[in-house]
């Protein structure tokens, strides 16, 4: 046999992330809060970018320079061609830096279920998780259940069922335990399981909600004894447990560990956007317009664009890497005000009913696919841009922007008024129901229908019309 080397080329299309676009989504992401720590650390860090005019921060905290303009630090100083530059991830950047003197810091709110669970997404989840996990957390509803399907997940972001499942098993590690369940049996079993941990779980806990679902949920206590081979006595100490242990409802214990931490009193938020009101509509100002705060410094930029023979390659790369990282990040910022300037300026139009009378019923029906679509951006870049993002109105209340999305209690109250105006001996069927209320402007599916319909506790159309 006779070996032989051939060489050959081909074509290879792959497909990468640039990083520049995860930091961007990164940025995205961020409060005025994480966005303000983040650039008085970039400006202690990076020579390259400097405020406008040398002009301090009207944020900065005091506890690191706010500008690189009196800074000894230049591209010539050869001590920094030889020092190694940090690693750091996004998420580094957005260390909190301390208090902020901002008056609206006085502003406070109560955190919220959701609040409480976007602090807990780095602890979970890192790289591409982090934005499944995100958009998850915005799936979880009032009483902490998860109400969105993996498999529509998994399309709308182009990812396996596996990654996804591998997400929601992420939500329901987080605080409180049983959070981000699809149904009572699931959160139930999320709590035994957290118990367990503790040690503070009952023996025959997870067996009786793994094995012996259907007896535990029609009372029939013998069978269970029967099934799991114990003594009644032992069977009824595991449910008198099982009912002082487990809620029903994982928000009320997040609600009731919140207050405790923070001894009954209210969190802190800031505004990141601020509705005004005006002689021609509400107008829209951003708290800190930060693409106006910051440049590339002249000199740098200058260098930058020098010809390769005026300066050694050293001195070069020196120079295009700290740049480069600076515009960046720059873009990164100047992308965050303009999507959330263009929702703002949308929601003062589409949603002037509310802003005017400050009742939710009359917010109109809006979701972030529906938004997407009509400002011709990814729905994942509406997501970023909202979550963990908080409006002050013109009456100055403070509330999250995504409460502008979803609105439930419209749908719920004319759901209510439907079956109220039903025929008893022929009532609406929930595909039926789904169809008046597309109608109505509230675009849902069956299943969607449903769980409102078990949230206002409305029997099945059959049970209805045996009442009746």
């Amino acid at each position: 046999m006779q070996l032989s080397q051939t060489l050959e080329a081909r074509q290879q299309q792959t497909q990468r992330i640039d990083p520049r676009q995860i930091l961007a989504s990164e940025i995205m992401a961020w409060t005025t809060a994480e966005l303000e720590a983040a650039v008085e650390r970039e400006l202690a860090e990076n020579p390259a970018i400097e405020t406008t005019g040398g002009d301090p921060l009207p944020f900065s905290t005091g506890g690191m320079s706010a500008t690189n303009s009196g800074s000894s630090l230049t591209p010539t100083d050869s001590s920094h061609l030889l020092r190694e530059e940090s690693n750091r991830t996004p998420s580094q950047l957005a260390a909190l830096a301390g208090e902020d003197a901002d008056p609206l810091e006085r502003i406070a709110s109560h955190l919220s279920l959701r609040d409480h669970l976007r602090r807990q997404v780095g602890q979970v989840a890192e790289g591409k998780q982090v934005i499944l996990v995100r958009y998850l957390i915005e799936c979880v509803d009032d009483r902490g259940y998860l109400v969105a399907e993996p498999a529509d997940i998994a399309e709308r972001f182009r990812v396996s069922r596996a990654e996804v499942e591998q997400a929601i098993k992420a939500l329901q590690s987080m605080d409180p335990p049983g959070v981000g369940a699809r149904d009572l049996r699931e959160c139930l079993i999320l709590q035994v399981e957290y118990l367990d941990q503790t040690g503070e779980s009952h023996p025959l806990a997870k067996r009786i909600l793994t094995q012996c679902w259907d007896e535990l949920v029609t009372h029939r206590d013998a069978r269970i004894a029967s099934r799991l081979r114990c003594s009644p006595k032992d069977v009824k100490a595991a449910l008198t447990f099982l009912q002082k242990a487990l809620t029903p409802f994982p928000s009320g214990i997040a609600r009731d560990s919140l207050e405790g931490r923070s001894g009954g009193t209210s969190q802190t938020v800031r505004p990141d956007v601020i509705f005004h009101r005006t002689e021609a509509g509400f107008a829209v100002e951003l708290t800190h317009d930060f693409e106006k705060l910051l440049i590339i410094a002249p000199l740098w930029k200058k260098l930058s664009e020098q010809p390769e023979a005026d300066s050694d390659d050293a001195m070069r790369r020196y120079v295009r890497d700290h740049v480069e990282r600076a515009q960046a990040f720059l873009t990164g910022i100047q992308r965050r005000g303009q999507t959330l300037r263009r929702i703002a300026r949308f929601l003062a139009v589409e949603q002037q009913g509310y802003l005017e009378t400050e009742n939710r019923a009359f917010l109109r029906p809006l979701t972030r696919q529906s938004l997407a679509e009509k400002l011709k951006l990814d729905e994942s870049v509406i997501s970023r841009a909202v979550a963990d993002k908080w409006v002050q109105l013109p009456n100055g209340d403070i509330m999250p922007l995504d409460g502008f999305f979803g609105n439930a209690h419209a749908v719920r109250e004319t759901l209510v008024n439907l079956v109220a105006s039903e025929d008893p001996a022929n009532p609406y069927s929930d595909e039926e129901l789904a169809d008046m209320l597309t109608a109505q402007g509230f675009p849902l599916a069956r299943r969607t229908v449903a769980k409102y319909r078990g949230m206002e506790k409305i029997l099945p159309a059959r049970l209805r019309r045996r009442v009746a």
